[in-house]
């Protein structure tokens, strides 16, 4: 469970999980994702190494350009499960609001 919990802690953060939905789509070097994005440079680079350290992210070297791309396409089932189950209890803890007016 301690190697889950800290498995999921990679996907705790917003501007991760945007450079994540970045490469969605296949590869991309450190400026496309900054231009997808709108986050700096700096914090593109940053998440884009604990995402590689974590193994989320493969990183590819091609002549003076780093392309990154994500290592098993699973993770976007993952995160989309994640928005699904999260829509539907936002939607519960309204429904439940509602009814107690």
């Amino acid at each position: 469970m301690e190697a889950l919990a800290e498995y999921l802690k990679v996907f705790s953060e917003s501007n991760r999980l945007a450079v994540l939905e970045a490469l969605r789509d296949g590869p991309l070097n450190v400026s496309a994702v900054v231009g997808k994005t709108g986050l700096s440079q700096a914090l593109v680079s940053k998440h884009l190494k604990l995402l590689t350290i974590a193994g989320v992210v493969l990183r590819r070297p091609e002549g003076n350009l780093v392309f990154y791309d994500v290592s098993d396409a699973r993770v976007f089932d993952l995160l989309d499960r994640a928005d699904t189950l999260l829509t539907a209890t936002i939607r519960q803890q309204l429904d439940a609001l509602v009814a107690a007016l």
